[in-house]
């Protein structure tokens, strides 16, 4: 047994279980990646000019209070530049199709060994002594724009177990800290441009981190603004191809009237006059002439829901006992044609909606019901409060759904291999149908079904007392 909840009170369809992971799509990694390397060779470039100021003008940087670690920036440089050339040649041999995973678990190499590299860089300059450690922000927020908010988190846990690693490695004298900064007493006693220099480079970490998050920013926003001129075009083009669809269906109406009413003469005024395979062949299309002015019918429900904008006043108190019993009067019959025996208990209880929508809704479950039942069974329609509201239950027990195929039986025209095969009149816009109308008075649909035990429906109503959420 399986259950499918369709809670269009907000706006989308929920599983029970949720599929896929939250995160950027396979083309935006890509991106992303390949622009981290780009990066990367930016900061290639400073090391290698820091390392040769520090070599070529010693005595200048120590007037200015410094001692640049030449040697190691240029050895910090050469890993960067082996680093990066293997991702360069990972990256750009990935296309956009390329699985997210692999891209990702790219990324994730390039942030791990920049972090080191960070690291080390921290530990050089200074870990307690100047503002270096902020250049873990860097990663910190590639990685909230890169990752889902879990993934950001462990670089940032990273990132911060490294950096009070290097700390505590200096404070317990097992990595000796030789610093960029001259320890004079001049120094330490004022000395102008150190502090100059210290705040500059405050101010330089503020500019790196505006540059990287503003330029990432940028991209998310065309990004965004290509998708939502995408997503305008195709509003519209579904727009116009649904006016279009319904304009033709309008037109098929009369055609199939005409029809329909020329073979009720042909029955009822000549009919013994017609030799047995022309009744046939009569009765044939007279059958196709009824399922396709169904399915005409179905369309224009369909449409008319899609396109109609329900107004506060619409939504009126409406006793569901009544609605059931117009439902009956019209599916009745049917249910007796096929032996279907009806146990309705749904006694007189007010809620918020309109009458012709909630018994196009009670009509269509009851429908699929009576003809997804076998001959001889039963319907039982039933409801009971709870607090969440009123939920009202259509149950039979007929032929089932299949597990893979329930979170599909609200699309447009899905019928299963068995529904068409037991029903082949349907027109498999009943439970689409059923969908509009969720999503325009906000209320919820949980489908449990068995294959070869039957299928219960029961739809959530808010009480009169509530507000009603819409989702148009």
């Amino acid at each position: 047994m399986s259950t499918f909840e369709l809670n269009e009170a907000k706006g989308k369809t929920e599983l029970s279980k949720p599929s896929g992971q939250v995160g950027l799509g396979s083309a935006v990694l890509l991106h992303n990646a390949r622009w981290f390397t780009q990066i990367r060779w930016i900061v290639v470039s400073v090391f290698i000019m820091m390392g040769l100021a520090g070599y070529l003008l010693p005595e200048n940087m120590q007037r200015l209070g410094l001692i640049i670690p030449f040697r190691w920036l240029w050895i910090l440089a050469g890993v960067l530049i082996m680093a990066n050339a293997i991702f360069c040649f990972l990256v750009f041999r990935f296309k956009e199709d390329y699985p997210s995973r692999s891209l990702k678990a790219n990324i994730w190499l390039q942030i791990g060994v920049d972090l080191i590299v960070v690291t080390v860089l921290v530990h050089l300059i200074g870990s307690t002594d100047t503002f270096i450690s902020f250049t873990y922000l860097f990663h910190i927020a590639l990685a909230c724009i890169f990752f889902p908010p879990r993934e950001s988190l462990l670089v940032t846990l990273l990132a911060v177990v490294l950096y009070l690693a290097c700390v505590a490695l200096e404070t317990a004298g097992l990595w000796l800290a030789p610093g960029i900064l001259i320890r004079s007493q001049a120094a330490e006693s004022g000395y102008p441009s150190l502090r100059i220099i210290i705040a500059g480079s405050a101010v330089f970490v503020w500019l790196i981190i505006w540059y990287f998050i503003s330029s990432l920013s940028e991209a998310v926003r065309k990004r965004d603004q290509q998708l939502s001129s995408a997503n305008e075009r195709l509003i519209k083009a579904d727009e116009e191809k649904t006016r279009q669809v319904l304009l033709t269906t309008h037109d098929l109406k009369a055609p199939f009237a005409g029809i329909e009413s020329n073979i009720e003469v042909l029955k009822y005024q000549f009919w013994n006059e017609i030799s047995e395979p022309v009744r046939t062949i009569i009765n044939r299309i007279d059958l196709r002439s009824q399922t396709l002015r169904e399915r005409i019918r179905d369309i224009l429900i369909l449409g008319d829901l899609r396109t109609q904008a329900l107004m506060p006043e619409q939504f009126v108190p409406i006793d569901l006992r009544s609605v059931m019993e117009d439902v009956l009067d019209d599916l009745g019959e049917k249910a007796k044609a096929r032996g279907i025996s009806l146990d309705i208990q749904v006694p007189s209880t007010t809620v918020p909606g309109n009458m012709k929508e909630y018994a196009i809704l009670f009509s269509n479950l009851l429908a699929n019901a009576i003809f997804y039942s076998r001959e001889g069974g039963k319907v039982e329609v039933s409801s009971r409060n709870n607090s969440d509201g009123v939920i009202l239950s259509v149950s039979d027990h007929g032929i089932g759904i299949r597990d893979e195929a329930l979170p599909h039986i609200f699309e447009e025209y899905f019928r299963t291999k068995e529904a068409a095969k037991f029903n082949r009149s349907a027109t498999g816009l009943g439970l689409a149908i059923v969908k509009e109308i969720t999503r325009n008075f906000g209320l919820k649909i949980r489908v449990t079904s068995e294959m070869g035990k039957g299928t219960s429906f029961e739809v959530t109503f808010p009480k009169m007392k509530q507000k009603l959420n819409r989702g148009v």
